[in-house]
């Protein structure tokens, strides 16, 4: 058994080292010709890609297999600010895509996005956002060199009528994603909407891999205990490890909420049964994150192995 282990975005242990510099349209707008404006966003999204290449580095020093990449990037690669440019082939950009890509694969790093969530599935503005976002984060990935196991992370949507309806609206709206999107398609149950059980038939009709979150199933649920869903949530994933998200409630009035680190208490059932089930990748996305997921693999040491313990022992 391995268990992969991660955290989303920003590396709070290395500092000035933030990858979620972003360009708001206002500020770009203020400057005075197109060229200002996209030398502002290239300055930004070389900057983003520079930190997030130390950290990949903080990532194998201290063996840390998963990553989230920011959401972006490049900044207002959806805007029509950026419509016309090939960010993807500037000479500032691009070489650096293609060494983060590099570091990943020599690596065996596993990376993700999550598009924002203005990003759902179903809903004629969702699906826009959500169309627009997969094709830049697989514009994104491709320049990386990334197959399609780098994987962009959604919720289905919004409710739509009947269960049977929603699910419906859902699936009828993959089915319309370009097929190089819908390839690095997961989805992920909600924390209002979409429970698990649901989410699980999405996946099961269209063979997209899911992710369960276990903070969202304990909001958002119909009662199913989650060791009946595991085994078949798991199989959506075939011959590659199943991913799951763990955080934990902020406190009872904001349940919904993710606090800065991991409760042990809250996740420690269910991250004991996922792991009998046999190899697994656990993304942590509590607000603390490279400190959330260090302190939770110090709580579980039985669980939890960097990397190189893992390689050494065979």
């Amino acid at each position: 058994m391995a268990i992969g282990l991660g955290f989303v975005s920003i590396c709070l242990s290395e500092r000035d080292c933030s990858p979620a510099g972003n360009v708001r349209v206002t500020d770009a707008a203020r400057l005075p010709d197109r060229e200002a404006r996209l030398g502002l966003i290239r300055r930004t999204a070389v900057r983003n890609l520079d930190n997030t290449l130390r950290i990949l580095w903080f990532l194998k020093g201290q063996g840390l297999q998963l990553y989230r990449l920011a959401t972006h990037l490049v900044p207002l690669a959806t805007h029509p600010t950026t419509e016309g440019w090939a960010w993807w082939e500037d000479p500032e950009i691009g070489p650096r895509l293609a060494r983060i890509g590099a570091v990943i694969r020599e690596e065996g790093l596993r990376v993700s996005t999550h598009p924002p969530q203005v990003c759902v599935l179903n809903g004629t503005a969702g699906w826009r956002w959500a169309l627009a976002y997969g094709l830049y984060h697989d514009r994104l990935l491709t320049a990386m060199g990334l197959d399609a196991t780098a994987k962009i992370v959604l919720h289905p949507g919004k409710a739509a009528g009947d269960e049977e309806g929603s699910i419906r609206s859902v699936v009828e709206a993959i089915e319309r994603l370009p097929t190089p999107v819908r390839a690095r398609l997961a989805l992920e149950n909600d924390d209002t909407t979409f429970s698990a059980r649901q989410t699980l038939r999405i996946c099961q009709a269209t063979g997209i891999p899911m992710v369960f979150d276990w903070h969202h199933h304990v909001c958002r649920n119909d009662g199913e205990d989650f060791r009946e869903l595991l085994p078949a949530i798991f199989e959506t994933w075939g011959d590659r490890p199943p991913k799951v998200h763990v955080s934990s409630p902020r406190g009872e009035r904001e349940r919904r909420a993710h606090a800065d680190y991991v409760d042990p208490a809250f996740v420690e059932d269910f991250l004991r049964h996922a792991a009998s089930l046999g190899d697994l990748d656990v993304m942590v996305e509590a607000k603390a994150k490279d400190l959330a997921a260090l302190r939770l693999r110090a709580d579980f040491p039985d669980l939890f192995s960097s990397r190189a313990e893992v390689e050494s022992s065979g």
